[in-house]
């Protein structure tokens, strides 16, 4: 099966008043066609940090997020959020 999403080694951080604060921290994974991804976790815990920033809407701290083995910079039409209310 085809790689379609690589996430390597991403951390992200967020500044806020009471100093950083670590939203994800060393995530890497692979998502290949036809498979299927599920974030489950408590309140805060970096699902939606994640997806922004598979989506391209926010940049990584560090680590790499490749689509179709290319770097994610950007939004683009092949991978999209749908935000729920």
């Amino acid at each position: 099966m085809q790689q379609i999403i690589r996430v390597q080694q991403v951390s992200q951080r967020f500044a806020t008043a009471s100093g950083e604060f670590l939203a994800l921290d060393n995530v890497s994974f692979d998502i290949h066609e036809g498979e299927t991804l599920s974030l489950i976790g408590h309140s805060g815990c970096g699902k939606s940090t994640l997806l922004n920033l598979i989506a391209g809407l926010t940049r990584p701290s560090s680590g790499v997020l490749l689509c179709d083995n290319r770097e994610i910079t950007g939004p683009g039409p092949e991978r999209a959020v749908v935000f729920q209310n």
